[in-house]
């Protein structure tokens, strides 16, 4: 958890969250999401990306993801890419999932870098020329 601000991964949220209480979470994470917290905005990106606490809205929670994909936060990435690769909450974009995935893997997530070989076979040229 380097570089994260501590007051966020130490603060009630956190703690409220890991105890269950979301609504708890959600109301100390989205004052700091708004004022750009990375971390808030990633964890309230999961809270809509598995309806924990709220009613689960993929498109929502790809804009949260968004959000601290573009300030470097590499679970943001892989999770964007992911969403992106699978077109949940946003449209079905190998392009974009391979932008997330690239950079997630840049700062060291392995699971994003197997997913970005995975679209680079899919899309090789004699795929794409058998789809065709």
């Amino acid at each position: 958890m380097a570089g994260m601000p501590t007051w966020t991964v130490l603060g009630g949220g956190y703690q409220s969250y890991l105890k269950g209480d979301y609504d708890a979470a959600y109301e100390e994470w989205l004052p700091l999401a708004e004022l750009g917290d990375v971390e808030a905005q990633f964890n309230l990106g999961v809270m809509y990306d598995e309806g924990a606490g709220v009613d689960q809205d993929l498109a929502v929670a790809a804009g949260w993801y968004q959000k601290a994909a573009e300030q470097g936060f590499v679970d943001a990435q892989a999770n964007l890419g992911m969403m992106y690769y699978k077109g949940q909450g946003v449209p079905c974009d190998h392009e974009k999932a391979t932008d997330w995935f690239r950079k997630a893997a840049s700062q060291g997530d392995q699971e994003a870098a197997d997913y970005l070989k995975q679209i680079n076979r899919q899309d090789s040229p004699e795929d794409r020329d058998t789809v065709a």
